[in-house]
């Protein structure tokens, strides 16, 4: 049921993002020498993973912005000269049996910049995602705050004396609270990092202090402009994600004025053209410096949809398969329309058109 549940909903999708394209300017501004190259790794498989949807939206966009453009299905787009590029990450693009997503991908980038072309995600961009190793080591560079996090190898057994508990560890390529555990204790630390199965996964970890905190707030950035925000709150007395897939409620409307100009401040440092913030305070104390918890450059932005009067959480709401324009259709044309304003934006000032 939950196969037929998630195909029907990636269909109904998929079908919402081909009617965005305007197919005749498509066919007028098609080609082969000029104009930005929409990279596709692959049509079957990244329908699958819902990346394909992201795909026809960046066309679709690109249009709109009465853009010549290619359409390029394929893993390597390195041989292109004097391009502009743009591709949505995913591990599809990874050949590599041992490279992680971000390295092998960065890997096509730099190889395409070094052949005069402007591609978005940039290099140094694609590093950021789904690489917490290099994330944190970012974040120390540029004096970014962060709750005390180290590295901690694994293979070389270091000692667990240091290190201070409760504590969270996160898998360094985890993404969307994947990979992310709770240690309230030393032994539920040596007992997590002595399983098969992760040391299979892992040889290096990120080790990170647990903050107090009941919510966490994302913030989309693009140059010096907030283009989104919401709280993800947990609505539950015991430590969770707050990732909407574990039941947080979600506010689109409020947001720590006081700290407008800080956050934009610490995501300029980074030097990238458009990210995600996630930002916690303290036991949760407004008045108190905030932590940057992770930045990615690449995100999914939730609909702003009231569920106010509604039994169910945001995240179980976007697991329903619901007929009415009110909620399937309004979840699915506000989300596209939200990442539709969103690329617009960042193709305007990416490629300055």
């Amino acid at each position: 049921m939950n196969f037929l549940i998630r195909n029907y909903k990636r269909l109904f999708r998929f079908l919402v993002c081909i009617g965005k394209i305007n197919w005749v300017k498509l066919i007028k501004n098609y080609s082969d020498r000029e104009g930005v190259v929409v990279v596709i790794p692959g049509i079957i498989k990244n329908y699958f993973i819902n990346s394909l949807e992201l795909d026809l939206i960046n066309i679709a966009v690109l249009l709109n912005l009465n853009q010549k453009i290619k359409i390029h299905i394929g893993k390597d787009f390195s041989k292109f000269s004097g391009r502009k590029i743009c591709y949505n990450p995913s591990h599809l693009f990874n050949t590599s049996n041992t490279l992680s997503n971000a390295e092998h991908i960065a890997s096509i980038v730099k190889k395409a910049e070094m052949r005069n072309n402007l591609v978005f995600l940039s290099s140094n961009e694609i590093m950021l995602w789904e690489n917490k190793e290099y994330m944190h080591n970012q974040f120390e560079v540029l004096n970014i705050r962060t709750p005390k996090t180290v590295l901690y190898d694994i293979t070389d057994k270091q000692d667990t004396k240091q290190l201070k508990f409760p504590l969270l560890v996160k898998e360094l390529h985890s993404h969307a609270s994947l990979g992310v555990h709770q240690c309230l204790t030393e032994k539920d630390f040596i007992d997590l990092i002595s399983q098969h199965s992760f040391k299979l996964k892992n040889s290096k970890i990120i080790v990170q202090e647990l903050l107090n905190i009941r919510k966490d707030l994302r913030v989309i950035l693009s140059g010096n402009e907030i283009l989104l925000h919401y709280w993800r709150i947990n609505m539950g007395t015991e430590w969770k994600p707050t990732s909407t897939s574990h039941g947080s409620g979600v506010d689109f409307i409020t947001f720590p004025e006081k700290w407008r100009d800080y956050i934009i401040s610490t995501f300029q440092k980074l030097q990238i053209t458009t990210g995600a913030f996630d930002i916690a305070w303290q036991n949760d104390d407004l008045e108190t410096e905030p932590y940057f918890l992770e930045v990615s450059p690449s995100y999914q932005p939730n609909p702003a949809i009231d569920l106010s009067n509604k039994k169910y959480s945001y995240g179980q709401f976007k697991k329903k398969v619901l007929f009415k324009l009110e909620s399937q259709a309004s979840e699915l044309l506000h989300l596209r329309r939200r990442v539709e304003k969103v690329l617009r934006y960042i193709f305007k000032i990416y490629y300055s058109v």
